[in-house]
C-alpha cells in the first residue's frame, strides 16, 4: 500500500510588506479555509470509495504548511500559529489527526525520532523541503507497520502521538490560486483553482462534483492511457465521458447528492459559454447532463451493500 501524504500546501501569493495589514492577514486565512474545504471534500470522497480502489494511501486527514513557504514570514505568523516550522494548518473532521485531538498550530518536530526542524532538512532553498521530508518519513513508517510516532508541540506542551490513519483512495488535493475556472488531475493529485472554488462556494456538493470528476480520471488511470495512445481527441473524449459517469457513483457513495453534478454542469456551461467544444474532445454541456442523468438512473437500480454501490467502471479497470 502506497502512502501519498494527504498533505496540501497553500501557495503563498501575497507580496511582502512592512506591516501585516488586516486585509493581507484575512487573505492568508481565507486561503487556509479553502484548503480545508477542498481537503474535507476530497477526504470524504476518497474514504467512502476505498473498497473499490486498487491504489490506496494512508492519510492523517490534515493540512500542513511550512512558515518558510510564505514570502512574508511576519505576516504568516500573524495569520497562523506555528509552534514549530512545520505546523498543522487545519484538520479534517473525523480524520485520524482530529481523532487524536490535534489542532491547527500544532507543530511537528520529529517522525519516529528523526528531527524535522533542523536547518539540514532544508536543501536547495526549497520552501517545501521540510514538508517533503515529513512525507518521506511517514511514507516509510506506514509502509513498515501502518503506524508512525510523531513528536508534536501543542498548546499544552510537547506530545507524542501514534498515527494509525485510515486508508483512502490514493489521492491528494490542492488549491491553485488562479482565478480561472479550472480543475485538473495528474494521476494522483486533484487541482482546483480558487476561482472555481469560489464559483461553487454556495454548494459543497457542486464542488464535490468537480473533485469527483478529476478523481475519477486518476482512479481510472486516464493519464497513463492517454500517454500510451498519444492523446487523440477521440481518446480524450472517451476519458471525459468515463470521468462523468464514474463521478456520480463516487458522490453517491460519499453521501453527496449526485444531482449536484448535473446542476453544476449547467451553471458552468452557461457561465463559460463552453457548451460547444469544436475540437471534439468534450461533450456539450447539455449532453453531459443527459449522460450523467442516465448514469444516476442506472446507479440507483444497483443494490447497495453496506450503503455503497460498486461502480462498474472501477470493476472493469481493476
Amino acid at each position: 500500500m502506497k502512502w501519498a501524504a494527504g498533505i496540501l500546501l497553500m501557495a503563498a501569493w501575497i507580496t511582502p510588506s512592512d506591516a501585516a495589514a488586516p486585509a493581507d492577514v484575512a487573505a492568508y486565512q481565507a486561503l487556509a479555509q479553502q484548503d480545508l474545504r477542498l481537503a474535507t471534500i476530497g477526504y470524504r470522497l476518497a474514504l467512502a470509495n476505498v473498497p473499490f480502489c486498487d491504489r490506496k494511501t494512508l492519510s492523517p486527514g490534515w493540512v500542513l504548511h511550512d512558515e518558510a513557504q510564505y514570502p512574508d514570514n511576519g505576516l504568516a505568523k500573524t495569520a497562523f500559529v506555528f509552534r514549530s516550522p512545520v505546523a498543522i494548518s487545519s484538520v479534517v473532521a473525523g480524520g485520524g489527526a482530529a481523532q487524536l485531538g490535534l489542532q491547527a498550530g500544532d507543530g511537528i518536530t520529529a517522525v519516529d525520532g528523526i528531527d524535522v526542524t533542523g536547518p539540514n532538512i532544508v536543501k536547495n532553498g526549497r520552501a517545501t523541503a521540510r514538508v517533503a521530508k515529513i512525507q518521506t518519513l511517514l511514507e516509510a513508517a506506514f509502509a513498515k507497520t501502518g503506524t508512525a510516532v510523531v513528536s508534536m508541540k501543542t498548546a499544552a506542551g510537547p506530545k507524542q502521538v501514534k498515527l494509525q490513519p485510515s486508508a483512502i483512495c490514493s489521492s491528494q488535493f490542492w488549491v491553485d490560486t488562479k482565478t480561472k475556472l479550472d480543475a485538473g488531475a495528474d494521476g494522483v493529485s486533484v487541482r482546483v483553482t480558487q476561482g472555481l472554488m469560489t464559483f461553487a462556494a454556495a454548494d459543497d456538493a457542486e464542488l464535490a462534483a468537480v473533485v469527483a470528476h478529476e478523481m475519477a480520471h486518476n482512479l481510472l488511470r486516464h493519464r497513463d492511457r492517454l500517454v500510451a495512445t498519444g492523446g487523440a481527441k477521440k481518446q480524450v473524449l472517451t476519458t471525459e465521458i468515463e470521468a462523468d459517469r464514474l463521478s456520480v457513483w463516487l458522490m453517491q457513495n460519499a453521501g453527496y447528492d449526485p444531482a449536484a453534478a448535473v446542476r453544476f454542469i449547467e451553471r458552468f456551461g452557461r457561465k463559460t459559454s463552453l457548451g460547444i467544444f469544436p475540437d471534439g474532445s468534450h461533450l456539450r454541456w447539455r449532453n453531459r447532463q443527459m449522460l450523467m442523468q442516465a448514469e444516476i438512473v442506472g446507479m440507483m437500480q444497483v443494490d447497495a451493500r453496506n450503503g455503497l454501490r460498486s461502480p462498474p467502471l472501477l470493476r472493469l479497470s481493476n
